[in-house]
């Protein structure tokens, strides 16, 4: 799967989650997004909503969700100033209405964890043919089974180039214990389709464990201030972390390597050297008749392979040789 200019079967595309750590400033939201690009990100990512189709007036947290929102037009400058620092850019609706906006913008959409089971929002998202990155964090399995059916109906063949499902808690922060990282491999295993990760665990350890096990997006809150009041901002990674978090984990993608068992060109070149040949365990002299008694093994295996030793025995020696030399197909008959 290609997404964003790399390749997911060897590159690991990383998503600094800027979200809404903006708290609303213009400002404040470039501020963050050149400090994404710095730290190396390959995409950033914004929520964008209206309010009232996002939580309702009643709600409790109207009063933030308004206060850290961003109009189209804003947006619309926002996404002048990525292509201008040349960064990429994703955005999540949380909110129903901003889809062609999405659309008009962007080839992929992020679909938040609380809004899997959202099908009115999941066939909209399919007509419009985006990318999606689908966040699991608050669905059980049969849940994440009937998104995709979904979005399979419509993708059909062409679902593993088109979704991307992504392991995720949605707690905020996630402990260790209940960050549950086996289930990037469970979710590769049961649906056979492009795994990535997005962390709410503090510090860079859960997104490495998901590399290792087979994600290939890793999606992070990122913040200049991990002491701002706003909760997000704790759970976030800085610049320091996002290198940190890019080196180890490209580094680690080219250990693992793939998802076979062949040899590389450098052992192959060198197994004849590694294996085990057949060698005179004594002094042998010309003419001996060769018994088992007569033989042993050592490296390298040149001439005869230590399993092939039935060719060796009952064979003549043309010349006498000492103990320790190897049996050579030249001096035998």
């Amino acid at each position: 799967m290609k997404l964003f200019n790399k390749n997911l079967h060897k590159e690991i595309l990383y998503i600094a989650e800027i979200g809404v750590n903006h708290e609303g400033s213009i400002k404040k939201l470039k501020k963050l997004i050149i400090e994404a690009k710095n730290a190396g990100a390959d995409v950033v990512k914004f929520q964008c909503y209206t309010p009232e189709n996002y939580v309702t007036i009643e709600n409790e947290k109207y009063s933030r969700t308004r206060k850290f929102f961003i109009s189209r037009d804003n947006f619309k400058k926002i996404i002048k100033f990525c292509k201008k620092i040349k960064i990429q850019y994703l955005f999540t609706p949380l909110s129903h209405d901003w889809l062609k906006f999405i659309k008009n913008n962007s080839k992929t959409v992020k679909v938040a964890s609380g809004d899997l089971n959202f099908n009115y929002l999941l066939k909209n998202i399919v007509n419009l043919n985006l990318n999606i990155l689908l966040s699991t964090g608050a669905s059980d399995f049969n849940e994440i089974k009937s998104a995709i059916k979904i979005i399979k109906k419509k993708y059909k063949n062409q679902i593993k180039d088109k979704l991307v499902l992504m392991h995720c808690v949605s707690s905020y922060p996630v402990p260790d214990n209940l960050a549950n990282m086996l289930s990037v491999k469970y979710l590769k295993d049961k649906f056979n389709l492009t795994i990535g990760y997005s962390n709410h665990v503090i510090g860079i350890n859960a997104c490495i464990a998901s590399i290792c096990l087979g994600a290939r997006i890793i999606e992070f809150h990122f913040t200049d201030n991990k002491k701002r009041k706003f909760r997000d901002h704790q759970l976030s990674l800085n610049k320091a972390d996002v290198k940190k978090l890019i080196l180890t984990g490209n580094n680690l993608n080219l250990l693992l390597g793939e998802y076979k068992k062949e040899l590389s060109k450098s052992v192959k070149k060198d197994k004849e050297n590694l294996n085990k040949g057949i060698v005179a365990n004594k002094n042998l002299p010309k003419n001996k008749k060769l018994s088992l008694d007569d033989l042993s093994y050592a490296r390298p295996a040149k001439y005869f392979h230590a399993n092939q030793i039935k060719k060796v025995i009952n064979k003549n020696l043309k010349t006498k040789i000492k103990a320790g030399m190897l049996i050579k197909k030249s001096i035998i008959f």
